[in-house]
């Protein structure tokens, strides 16, 4: 019998759409905001010895941006913190991180690149993220540090 070899994923993590997650839970809080609890699905590696690891040592929750699916937007990401299995290894724990949410990041690399192509689309950083976020000072950053990649 042949079976596939990843499962399919649920309704609610095929809509919301983001790589290496999926949706666990969601929320409908005041004033028509959505909470969207996503959990990764991708396996951690050391960034010292590269050893992947599966026990894990404790979790947390982290608020990330991201780009709004269906009005205003809270994601709620239960990130794992693993413990190197590595004997020699110098790092002791490591945390989760994946391509959509580096590490340190606060906010996904698809609002990143959707702001990107939003202001370069229109020309100006005043008022193009209205519907992306409410920091300004934060959209500020993102495309400083953009323009500072592609300019080296």
């Amino acid at each position: 019998m042949i079976e596939p070899t990843s499962p399919r994923p649920d309704a609610a993590t095929a809509i919301f759409n983001l790589p290496d997650y999926r949706v666990t839970g969601t929320e409908v809080l005041a004033f028509g905001q959505r909470r969207i609890h996503v959990g990764s699905t991708a396996e951690a590696g050391c960034p010292s010895c590269g050893v992947i690891s599966s026990r894990v040592h404790s979790r947390r929750q982290q608020r990330l941006r991201d780009i709004p699916v269906v009005g205003p937007l809270e994601v709620l990401w239960t990130k794992r913190r693993f413990f190197c299995d590595e004997y020699l290894c110098p790092w002791q724990t490591l945390t989760e991180e994946t391509v959509q949410v580096p590490r340190r990041a606060r906010s996904t690399s698809r609002l990143r690149d959707a702001l990107v192509a939003a202001v370069i689309g229109s020309g100006r950083v005043k008022r193009t993220g209205r519907g992306f976020t409410n920091a300004r000072n934060y959209k500020t950053r993102i495309l400083l540090r953009s323009a500072a990649r592609t300019a080296a």
